[in-house]
């Protein structure tokens, strides 16, 4: 009688499960490091060439070369857009790293926070922010106050001819609160709710300044505490950003 297949006591596979969890996270460990810092070494150069280029535009002696003048332009326009590049996938890069410190925080204090953050933005688009009383849940403060902030620096970027206006409002629904950002920007096709939350993912190509990770990062916080988020927009007619974030214990019982 032929022996049946052999198979790795119980005790064995866990330890072999456990040994490569920890090396898969070890990797993982050592790749953001490693990111981090090629991140922090390339910004170096890029400030010399930034700081370089406005030297040489302001000892210019002949302004009516167009041509040197251009090239100085897209040179800093160059430099600027790869500083704020590296810097969100800095941001991106940290927020997989780092453990949430939660506690009991109220959300309306963590869009107040966004909104001091941004507060130049939102004076120099002339944005309006309203928003109905807030829940409060459980999270990390600074990481949502990161949501807010990235969904209000969209709606300031994303505008018409109107300034900015986003309403924010929240609705218990079962065992979620779902959070509403509403604003009355430019909009996008409906075919594109999904992609936008995909890193580098740039609907407007170069017509915004952006990475094109703000919304990346936005869900993976809101994956790190349990919650989700989706978009509905039109052209034209704005947008609605939506989230959710788990009831609490307390608030379920």
């Amino acid at each position: 009688m032929a022996a049946g297949p052999s198979r790795l006591p119980t005790p064995m596979i866990n330890q072999w499960q456990g040994t490569a969890e920890e090396d898969l996270s070890r990797t993982k460990e050592a790749f953001r490091d490693f990111l981090y810092r090629a991140v922090h070494d390339l910004r170096e150069p890029l400030r010399a060439i930034s700081a370089s280029s406005e030297i040489l535009a302001r000892n210019v002696t002949d302004r009516t070369d167009e041509s040197s003048s251009q090239c100085l332009r897209h040179i800093r326009e160059g430099a600027d857009r790869m500083d704020l590049l590296l810097r969100d996938i800095a941001k991106y890069c940290e927020a997989d790293g780092q453990s949430l410190q939660l506690a009991e925080i109220r959300l309306d204090s963590a869009l107040e926070e966004a909104k001091r953050q941004i507060s130049d933005e939102l004076k120099k688009s002339g944005a309006v922010l309203m928003y109905d009383p807030l829940p409060t849940v459980t999270g990390d403060f600074l990481a949502l106050a990161a949501v807010f902030r990235n969904l209000l620096e969209n709606a300031c970027k994303f505008h018409g001819p109107m300034p900015p206006c986003v309403h924010v409002a929240a609705s218990k629904q079962g065992s979620e609160w779902i959070v509403a950002v509403r604003d009355n920007g430019v909009g996008f096709k409906p075919i594109y709710a999904d992609v936008i939350f995909q890193p580098f993912k740039r609907l407007h190509g170069r017509q915004f300044r952006g990475s094109g990770l703000g919304l990346a990062l936005t869900k993976r916080i809101l994956d790190q505490h349990g919650g989700r988020i989706w978009a509905e927009s039109l052209p034209g007619e704005g947008s609605t950003f939506w989230f959710s974030l788990p009831v609490s214990v307390e608030e379920n019982v």
